[in-house]
């Protein structure tokens, strides 16, 4: 058993990436926004968000919690790989690099991994937009001032199930868990970079790769663009799947979802999507079938 003593030096080692991480996107994006001109939404630096008390509960108490939500969840989906793959020892299976793709040579796993992960986590967001399951990622998009910070915003459950499950499906499928260790650097930046309050649009690249503006419309109004451009990475995914949207005349303006009751705080957004997610579970138990995705809660 643990001791207290252990305990606080593994939340150590896992908090102090985080705020290494987090000083380093706060010193770039604090530099990005003494250039106004390249601002979004200019008068609205990071350090005044209305939000960034929340963001950094999230940035700093949700690591000390997910990588054991993590690591139940990889320990199932690597049962059900190893019955799949048909190994019968749980030490020679896929978290060993066993799965099917672990032949390939790592650049082609790395490859593999960066443009399969974003493929499935098209399809996973576009899934917790349904409203049964939209409680648990409407707390990413509660936030009114949508910054680097927005990035660490994310329901456990939301996390959970889409990034959590798609590492460990490609972990399944044979991708080496150091490749994926490696590219988590690349995963922080893209993240933080399509949050930040900035008006790049890349031009004729913003077909190919997702960027400032053409995320802040997803953080949007469904009238808007909160329906659209779901892709975390590649902004071709809602380009093959009509999600794409990043009108030349306007840049988006406000942010936030349609809902004054919605928590604003840390630890209600921790526990309201599970009210309002079972809530609507009761209702379509009433009426025998699921509601419509813009059904009124």
């Amino acid at each position: 058993m643990q001791s207290v003593s252990d305990i606080i030096a593994r939340t150590v080692a896992i908090v102090a990436p985080q705020l290494y991480w987090a000083v380093a996107l706060a010193a770039l994006f604090t530099m990005l926004s003494l250039f106004s001109s390249q601002s979004c939404n200019p008068g609205r630096p990071w350090w005044k968000s209305r939000d960034i008390l929340t963001d950094t509960h999230y940035c700093f108490l949700l690591p000390v919690i997910m990588p054991y939500l993590q690591s139940a969840l990889a320990l199932m989906v690597m049962g059900l790989a190893w019955q799949v793959f048909g190994q019968s020892d749980p030490a020679s299976g896929p978290l060993q690099g066993h799965g099917p793709l672990s032949a390939l040579v790592w650049w082609q796993q790395a490859l593999i991994y960066v443009l399969g992960s974003d493929f499935l986590l098209y399809w996973s967001h576009r899934l917790f937009h349904d409203a049964r399951l939209w409680p648990f990622h409407a707390v990413h998009h509660s936030a009114e001032d949508v910054d680097w910070t927005t990035a660490y915003r994310a329901h456990p459950v939301d996390k959970l199930f889409r990034g959590g499950l798609v590492w460990a499906i490609m972990l399944a499928l044979g991708i080496a868990p150091e490749i994926m260790v490696a590219l988590i650097p690349f995963d922080i930046i893209s993240a933080a970079f399509v949050h930040g309050n900035l008006n790049w649009t890349l031009g004729p690249l913003k077909y190919v790769f997702a960027t400032p503006v053409f995320h802040r419309w997803h953080h949007t109004g469904p009238e808007d663009g909160g329906e659209k451009n779901f892709a975390p990475t590649f902004s071709f995914w809602d380009v093959l799947f009509g999600t794409f949207y990043m009108p030349d005349d306007k840049v988006p303006q406000e942010y936030g979802v349609d809902d004054p009751n919605f928590p604003k705080d840390f630890f209600g957004q921790m526990i309201t999507p599970f009210k309002m997610f079972a809530a609507r579970l009761g209702r379509q138990s009433e009426t025998g079938k699921p509601r419509a995705a813009d059904e009124p809660a």
